[in-house]
């Protein structure tokens, strides 16, 4: 093994450029943000969706007879009845 330490090159360096794919160089002002397409930056977003979406209040008026059977398929798959209304819903929309 070698005991010699790399020495400084003072020579300057290439400048960044912003990659092909990128919206906006990381180096830009915060003021470009909101110019920027809303999105997380993730290629897996595209595929799976956001990793947590924030969940939101929706009130919907139902017959009695649906909601006794949403009631009764929440039990037998042991989930509450926002939760199995959800899945049915994401289901729906595939997403």
């Amino acid at each position: 093994m070698s005991n010699d330490k790399q020495t400084f090159d003072p020579a300057p360096r290439a400048a960044l450029s912003r990659a092909t794919d990128a919206v906006w160089h990381p180096t830009l002002p915060r003021e470009h943000e909101e110019r920027a397409p809303l999105s997380s930056g993730a290629t897996s977003d595209a595929i799976l969706g956001p990793k947590h979406d924030k969940l939101v209040e929706l009130t919907v008026e139902v017959p009695k007879s649906i909601r006794k059977a949403l009631r009764n398929d929440a039990i037998e798959r042991g989930l509450s009845v926002d939760q199995l209304v959800t899945s049915l819903a994401r289901d729906y929309l595939k997403r």
